[in-house]
C-alpha cells in the first residue's frame, strides 16, 4: 500500500478518524477512569489500619501506668 494514496486511511486522519468519532459519539458521554473500582480493598485496608493504631495507642497508654 503507497502512502500517497489518498484512498489509504491514516492513523491521523482521514477516514478512520470520522469513524472513530462517530463510533464516540454513539456511545455517549463517559467519565474518566480514575482507579474507584478498588474503593472496597481501599475501605478495608484503611480500617485495619485505624484498628492498629488503636491497638497501639492502648498498648501504650498501658504500659505508662
Amino acid at each position: 500500500m503507497d502512502s500517497r494514496d489518498p484512498s489509504a486511511a491514516s492513523p491521523a486522519g482521514g477516514e478512520g478518524r470520522e469513524a472513530g468519532q462517530a463510533a464516540q459519539a454513539a456511545q455517549g458521554p463517559t467519565l474518566a477512569h480514575t482507579g474507584s473500582d478498588h474503593l472496597g480493598a481501599a475501605a478495608a485496608t484503611s480500617g485495619a489500619l485505624l484498628l492498629g493504631g488503636a491497638a497501639l495507642v492502648r498498648r501504650s497508654r498501658n504500659s505508662r501506668t
